[in-house]
Order: C-alpha cells, then sequence, then structure tokens
C-alpha cells in the first residue's frame, strides 16, 4: 500500500475518500462565510472519518492555517494535512509565484509554525513558477521529507506537458480542476495515476454551481470571487451550459434519490480511480453531502447519461 494510501486508512470502511477543503476558512473571497460553521464541522468531520484536510499558506494569507490547526487540535493526529507553498504576495499585494527551493524551506517552516504542528503529511507545490526547474524543487522536498519535516508531496495546477517524467514516481498526488462542465484534464490525470499517485480534483462542483442552489439569475457580490468573469462557470455562458447540465444532473438524482452534489461528487470518483474528489466545505451539511457522495456507486447506466450530457454540451 503507498503512504498516502495508509495515512487515509485505504480499504478501512472509516476512512472516506473525499478531501475536506479549507480555503473559504481563511474567510477571504467567498463572500459570507460562517467560521465557526465550518470549525464545527472539522470537528464532525474527524469523527466522521473524513481524513485529509487541504488549506495553502496564501488561503486568507495563512489564516486558514492557522485556523485549521486550531480546529483540529488535539484531533491532528486522527487527521492527513495537506498544505501547499509556491504563491506569494509582492508589497503591493499582488501575486506572483515562487517554487524554488528556497521558498520551498521558508514557506515549510511557516506553514508548521501556523498548524502548530511538528509535520505535513501531504505539501504540495501549489503553481509552478514557469522557471525554477521541477527537478530540483522535487529535489528540495525529497530533503524535506529525509528530515521527517513533510511525509509526502504532491503537484498542483501544472499542465502535464510541463512535467519531466522524472519527478512523476515521487509524487503522491496530482491536482487539477475537475467537473461535469471542466474535463479539460481528464487525460492528464489518467497518466498522472498510472504513475501510482491519486487524483486530487479541485472544482467538482464547478464552484458550487453543481450544487443546485444557483439558477440561470445568480450573481455575486465584489466580496465573492465568483463575480470575477475568470470564473467562467458564472458567466452568463457559463450559467446557461451549467443549466442545461443541472436539468440531467438533477434527473438522475431523483432516480437514486441523491443530491446533485452527491452525483457529481460520486461521477469523479467514477471516471478516474485513485480519486479523492476536494470540496470547499462551509457546513455540516455540506459535509454530510460530501461524504456521502464520495461512497455513492453510480449505476454504469447514470453514469453514462451524465457524460452524455457533458458530449452533448
Amino acid at each position: 500500500m503507498d503512504f498516502l494510501g495508509s495515512l487515509l486508512g485505504e480499504g478501512s470502511p472509516t476512512a472516506l475518500p473525499v478531501v475536506f477543503g479549507c480555503e473559504q476558512l481563511g474567510g477571504y473571497e467567498w463572500g459570507e462565510v460562517d467560521i465557526g460553521e465550518i470549525r464545527l464541522a472539522i470537528a464532525e468531520a474527524v469523527e466522521l472519518g473524513v481524513r485529509l484536510f487541504d488549506t495553502a499558506d496564501c488561503y486568507g494569507r495563512g489564516v486558514s492555517e492557522s485556523r485549521l490547526g486550531r480546529a483540529l487540535g488535539s484531533g491532528r493526529d486522527s487527521a492527513t494535512i495537506s498544505t501547499k507553498f509556491g504563491v506569494r504576495f509582492n508589497a503591493r499585494g499582488g501575486v506572483f509565484y515562487d517554487s524554488s527551493p528556497e521558498w520551498c524551506e521558508v514557506a515549510l517552516l511557516a506553514s508548521l509554525e501556523r498548524l502548530g504542528t511538528d509535520w505535513i503529511d501531504l505539501y504540495q507545490i501549489h503553481y509552478w513558477d514557469g522557471v525554477t526547474p521541477l527537478d530540483d524543487t522535487v529535489a528540495a522536498l525529497e530533503r524535506l521529507r529525509s528530515k521527517g519535516l513533510i511525509r509526502a508531496y504532491g503537484l498542483s495546477n501544472t499542465a502535464w506537458e510541463s512535467v519531466p517524467s522524472s519527478i512523476w514516481a515521487g509524487l503522491s498526488t496530482y491536482s487539477m480542476e475537475y467537473s461535469l462542465l471542466n474535463r479539460e484534464h481528464e487525460d492528464s490525470a489518467r497518466r498522472a495515476v498510472a504513475f501510482g499517485g491519486w487524483f486530487m480534483p479541485y472544482g467538482v462542483l464547478a464552484q458550487g454551481l453543481l450544487s443546485g442552489k444557483y439558477d440561470i439569475e445568480t450573481r455575486f457580490g465584489s466580496d465573492d470571487r465568483r463575480s470575477d468573469p475568470r470564473y467562467r462557470h458564472f458567466t452568463p455562458a457559463g450559467l446557461r451550459r451549467g443549466m442545461r447540465m443541472m436539468e440531467t444532473l438533477r434527473a438522475c438524482a431523483r432516480d437514486l434519490n441523491a443530491s446533485p452534489a452527491q452525483l457529481a461528487i460520486a461521477w469523479t470518483r467514477k471516471m478516474i480511480p485513485r480519486c479523492l474528489p476536494l470540496v470547499g466545505i462551509k457546513s455540516s451539511r455540506q459535509l454530510t453531502e460530501a461524504a456521502e457522495g464520495s461512497v455513492l456507486d453510480l449505476p454504469e447506466d447514470v453514469t453514462m447519461r451524465l457524460l452524455g450530457a457533458v458530449l452533448d454540451d
């Protein structure tokens, strides 16, 4: 059994194959967020069998990490913590990427302090800076692992074509956006899994659109990043496309006595083996829905019906 699999209790009926996304815990750019609700959900997740909690040093500029560490408290040993490095802010608040070996270690030490832990279970390259050879970054990660500061490492937001074959064997995870509305990285995900890694898709609910709680008239305020046209699922064209998908998703969900969100999560696991869908959680209700969706076994005809809706779009 691979290391990450053993951490997650692979094969154990008490471990759930879903990742608790903690970006909203940073309380930044997601509209109104009840931090108390998220803390409660974290405590419930540990008891429920959700093992992996994913954050990053840039979420709320470190606030998500600090809050996650405090929320886990004595339950830290029962949890698998994933955090990420590589996104930095300049003096004007602008974002730039830095995946250099030097920054890798500096960022890790800061994350350890904020999380209140002596080690990180999974440390991910959040974004490749396009300059540092990835072989050099991975060599730095291997040194940190040999020191016991991290236990595994992964890569996110980097196209398959940019990744040297020499590093795949060492990667435990590969993370890209993937959902019923975005299959752009499906081939890359399958290739990564073929190397023995786990695929950790984010955006599996298309930033909430596939949850079924939004409609064609949905608009967000300036304090929510989904108001930015870069979040294409919530542009007028994106909403029209999403609503067409929701018609099929709702119909399938009714047939299975499940929710649209549960089907959207289950579909990603059906399509990609060794898949750990990452779902941003803001409440106990969302936690339960994500947990149940992660173990929902989609019948083949439903899987193909949803896939047909994607292909016909």
